[in-house]
């Protein structure tokens, strides 16, 4: 079983694969103008042990929506897809020769989802994180809780929205713009330049400003080299600025985003949309209400609340997912053929989702919160801690502070 405590393994038993890293420390600025190159960064090439089920773990919650209502087939889908992906035998992670070969669509969602996947994998193991969350999401409910209905926001081009916006435990903020492909090195690094621009769309004021990253992943083919990331950090171009004064805003976006997530992977749908959109819509689709409209949006909250009270408060008991009081749900997904992973037959995948029960008790005391969380009577927050991994064997899990735990298990 996976270590039910926070600290990770140093170790990293279980199912690894190598995955080389080159970091161009000169796109960094330079002695004493931030962002410093980070610490535990090293310059040039190095190798990292990426364990395989800590990055499925990482996948399922980076394609979990945060503001979205409805069972998201990302929850569970990806997971067991991409675990015969990956080449049994080789020592550097490879796709196999099947999944390499797939129709080009099929080809750009797995290249985006291990661009991700990957890429942040690595950097949950060497940043301090707390909160990650969607950046589409982040600038959104950021512009809600200042009151502004429109702000530079696009999914593609120049001005899109980073990938992910994270904050450390020492509240930095970094920006993180993810790319993957199956194209080779050459293609990996035109991607990279397109990514500069993306990212930019945020910047944080200096006392609060981490990295802003774009990482870059040419994935190894079957009989071929193996995988490679490479991290750069370019200068900004015309960004969207966070100011000092914003950063309650900020750090109240990141929380529900993050949360959000928490509540759908452990099964809690309708309290998952209270904490991303506690208006219900975004403000940005808002309008000056007449009379009758605000009364009908009222009483739908209203009836949104009752449904997240039961969601929350009906048969906990059957609920509990780890012995240390998380509830949530354990799925058991029959692989659709046998794999060998690492010597052993694998032919089950056992996933395990939890959020804390005082978390959840809270909630259902108080499932809609419109104002900034830190300025409301909630406490759930404060459960919101460091993001580890840590595998043994065929297991992994993740977790995030005291809030959330989630574990997968390889079962022969």
């Amino acid at each position: 079983m996976a270590n039910p405590g926070c600290e990770p393994f140093k170790d990293r038993n279980g199912v690894n694969r190598k995955l080389s890293i080159f970091i161009d420390k000169s796109t960094w600025p330079g002695s004493h103008i931030h962002p410093l190159f980070p610490r535990k960064f090293h310059k040039g090439l190095s190798e990292y042990d990426l364990n395989i089920p800590e990055m499925l773990l990482t996948i399922g919650y980076l394609t979990t929506p945060a503001a979205v209502t409805g069972v998201s087939l990302s929850e569970f889908w990806a997971w067991v897809r991409y675990l015969a992906a990956i080449t049994p035998n080789d020592v550097q992670m490879k796709l196999t020769k099947s999944f390499a070969s797939l129709d080009p669509h099929q080809k750009t969602i797995l290249s985006d989802d291990f661009g991700m996947g990957v890429s942040m994998a690595w950097l949950w193991d060497t940043l301090d994180f707390d909160l990650v969350v969607d950046g589409i999401y982040f600038m959104r409910q950021h512009a809600r809780t200042l009151g502004v209905t429109q702000r530079r926001l696009a999914k593609r081009g120049p001005n899109k929205t980073p990938d992910f916006v994270a904050r450390d435990s020492k509240g930095r903020w970094h920006v993180i713009e993810c790319k993957g492909t199956q194209s080779g090195v050459n293609y990996s690094t035109q991607q990279l330049a397109g990514g500069v621009a993306q990212k930019h769309s945020l910047v944080f004021p200096p006392n609060y400003t981490g990295q802003r990253l774009v990482c870059g992943l040419t994935i190894g083919l079957e009989d071929m080299g193996g995988s490679r990331l490479h991290v750069i950090d370019p200068p900004p171009d015309e960004p969207v600025e966070i100011l000092s004064s914003e950063i309650p805003q900020a750090n109240d976006a990141a929380t529900r985003g993050v949360m959000s997530k928490l509540l759908r992977m452990s099964g809690f749908e309708n309290a998952a949309e209270a904490v991303a959109l506690p208006e219900g819509v975004w403000a940005d689709v808002l309008r000056t209400p007449t009379r009758a409209a605000a009364d009908r949006q009222r009483q739908a909250l209203n009836e949104r609340d009752t449904r997240i009270r039961s969601e929350l408060t009906e048969d906990l008991s059957q609920r509990q997912v780890f012995e240390d009081g998380f509830i949530g749900r354990e799925t058991k997904l029959a692989l659709p053929r046998a794999l060998r992973i690492d010597g052993v037959l694998v032919t089950n995948v056992i996933i395990q989702q939890g959020v804390n029960r005082d978390a959840v008790d809270e909630l259902a005391d108080q499932p809609t919160v419109t104002s900034l969380l830190q300025q409301a009577s909630t406490d759930w927050p404060k459960l919101i801690g460091r993001n580890y991994t840590s595998s043994d064997g065929l297991s992994a899990s993740l977790r995030i502070g005291k809030l959330f735990k989630s574990q997968i298990h390889l079962e022969s």
